[in-house]
């Protein structure tokens, strides 16, 4: 699966476990407030009481100093605060009461009950009526607890015992079950358009993108059918001028033939001053001949024509019977050609059509190669095991191609500025009929500049597994 199907899926994920976890600890927190409330006023409601029977019954007998000492005592415990108010809602201690407090007397006051809980504010209010008679008002404020650390420590530790770890590991593997379906839903038919996209830059021009994709009612769905319009329009316009370079071709041979019989006759007829002129004729009608011929052989291979001749052989002789023909050929120049294999390599596919898309390599190297030096051919097999790889480095040592036109040596017509002045008359379709030849075959054909001076082509082809016979 695909690093986007994770990321998709590990958002959604963590998006709906991390809200289904709030919802529950939300809860968990609504639910328990009740309780909570309950237990603080069990715990502190009957100390109230008894807090403010004592502080009336000193305050009548003993007056406020003792009180005040009382007070104080009763603050000890961090966040209590104590207030006592004559029922008119005067304060008796020197200290400045906050508006909630005064607002929780004027509510006592008008009240008929003895006690009341504010459990909200963790308040509570005592009324109660001294020895004298006299009556008072006790307000005692009680600190609020830190509700998220402990909630979340208690939420962990207590809610989730049992049931609660039921709960969370249910949505859990619910929420990663749909969240799985989601973004398979999501990343599927992107992997397919991508995978699609992959065979058309092969060349695999009748690609299309799978039905499910199309058949979908959405964004994706249009992607889809826009991709297949796209690589209708483009397999059109590559077959069409795969069919116009066949055509024109096919159709010049013929005039080629008439030119050749005119030419003929044209000699038997011919004084001496006219002979210098038919032999550049029939030089100019040659070159135009073995430009149609591997127009017709690029025609050829891109129409895959030739896949019923494949046949089993070994590479190493083929390689061998060019560099032999090679190094004749390269010996009016002042240079030669070596060969070099490791081992015997079996591989399937046309015999002559490999054979002249190497000799196109090395011609194109000895072209190059400066008067002196050698051409290396070596050959080597790349894997023990299958699927293992039979590579033939083609090097000359001359000035190489600029780093600019290494990536297009390969396509058709093109030639280089050195290529043009070596070799006036070259067509730039060898390299070309080359890099088709061996994709053909399922290889591959790359060049590159030697650091040390010169070009090395690197052609490679999938070796033939014996143990399929």
């Amino acid at each position: 699966m695909s690093r986007l199907f994770y990321k998709v899926f590990l958002w959604f994920w963590l998006s709906i476990v991390v809200a289904s976890t709030t919802l529950m600890a939300l809860t968990a927190v609504k639910h328990s407030r009740a309780s909570r409330d309950e237990h603080w006023r069990d715990r502190f409601g009957p100390r109230v009481d008894l807090w403010a029977r004592q502080e009336a019954e000193i305050l009548d007998h003993e007056g406020t100093s003792a009180l005040s000492k009382y007070v104080r005592s009763i603050e000890s415990d961090p966040g209590i605060r104590n207030y006592l108010f004559e029922a008119g809602g005067l304060g008796l201690f020197a200290r400045q009461a906050p508006p909630l407090v005064l607002q929780t007397v004027a509510s006592v006051t008008q009240s008929g009950a003895e006690a009341q809980f504010f459990a909200k504010d963790r308040i509570i209010a005592e009324k109660v009526v001294g020895p004298s008679g006299k009556s008072y008002v006790v307000i005692v404020t009680f600190p609020h607890p830190s509700v998220l650390p402990r909630r979340l420590f208690q939420f962990l530790g207590e809610d989730l015992e049992g049931d609660g770890i039921i709960r969370l590991g249910a949505i859990l593997l619910v929420a990663g079950l749909f969240c799985f379906w989601l973004a398979r839903q999501i990343t599927s038919p992107i992997d397919k358009l991508r995978l699609a996209t992959r065979e058309i830059a092969n060349e695999h021009l009748n690609t299309r993108v799978d039905k499910k994709v199309t058949a979908r009612r959405d964004e994706l769905a249009e992607l889809g059918r826009d991709f297949d319009r796209m690589a209708e329009r483009i397999d059109a316009l590559v077959t069409a001028q795969r069919q116009l370079l066949a055509d024109v071709s096919h159709t010049l041979r013929s005039p080629l033939a008439r030119l050749g019989v005119a030419l003929g006759l044209a000699r038997q007829r011919a004084n001496p001053e006219t002979s210098e002129h038919l032999d550049r004729i029939e030089r100019e009608a040659d070159r135009l001949n073995g430009l149609i011929g591997q127009l017709l052989t690029l025609a050829r291979i891109d129409s895959e024509v030739d896949l019923q001749r494949k046949t089993v052989f070994d590479l190493g002789s083929l390689v061998q019977e060019v560099a032999a023909d090679g190094d004749y050929e390269a010996r009016s120049r002042g240079c030669a050609v070596r060969f070099t294999t490791s081992s015997e390599c079996l591989v399937e596919g046309i015999p002559q059509m490999l054979r002249g898309a190497i000799e196109n390599v090395v011609r194109n190297a000895v072209r190059h190669a400066p008067k002196g030096t050698n051409v290396e051919i070596a050959m080597d097999l790349k894997g023990v095991q299958s699927p293992s790889r039979a590579i033939i480095h083609v090097r000359d040592q001359g000035t190489g191609v600029s780093a600019a036109e290494l990536g297009s040596i390969f396509l058709p017509f093109h030639r280089s500025a050195d290529g043009a002045t070596l070799d006036p008359y070259g067509t730039g379709l060898g390299l070309a009929i080359t890099e088709r030849a061996f994709r053909f075959h399922g290889g591959t054909a790359i060049a590159a500049n030697m650091p040390g001076g010169g070009l090395v082509v690197k052609l490679e082809l999938p070796a033939f597994d014996v143990r399929s016979l």
